[in-house]
């Protein structure tokens, strides 16, 4: 139709890899993969047919390194500042994290579990934010996330 935008598949999007978000983002940190992950569960749960029908509410303190997550879920999920379907909501600490996504009147919240962060603050002060990197790319998803869809 004339004028509508052009929009990818989710295989073209497959292509954005966690390499790719780190050039996005400017590294590849821990904060940065558990956004990218999350955002992946959130199309495999959710199954989204275009960019477009989610949305994302990410709920974490206001400070790097949480907000990083926001642009791993950018790249993974689709959910982007310019197309305003993803969002920033503080809390106070990093118990109180959780990534929300919403599509066609379902909702996924994926809350990470509190022993999470302070193991990823653990890893990154003893052997850099490359390992804490790669750990939280080796756990199992359920392990570092409690996970509610709602119909």
């Amino acid at each position: 139709m004339p004028g509508e935008a052009s929009c990818y598949s989710w295989d073209d999007r497959r292509q954005l890899t966690i390499r790719v978000a780190a050039v996005f983002h400017g590294h590849e940190g821990p904060w940065l993969v558990l956004g990218y992950r999350a955002g992946w569960r959130a199309v495999e749960v959710l199954e989204p047919r275009s960019v477009f029908e989610m949305s994302c509410v990410v709920r974490a303190p206001l400070s790097t390194p949480f907000t990083c997550a926001a642009d791993g879920i950018q790249v993974a999920a689709g959910c982007t500042l310019g197309k305003l379907n993803i969002k920033l909501e503080p809390v106070r600490s990093p118990e109180e994290i959780e990534y929300v996504f919403t599509c066609r009147g379902r909702t996924l919240h994926l809350k990470l579990k509190p022993w999470v962060w302070s193991r990823i603050k653990e890893i990154s002060s003893e052997s850099g934010l490359t390992e804490a990197s790669r750990w939280c790319m080796r756990q199992e998803l359920h392990t570092m996330f409690e996970e509610l869809l709602e119909p």
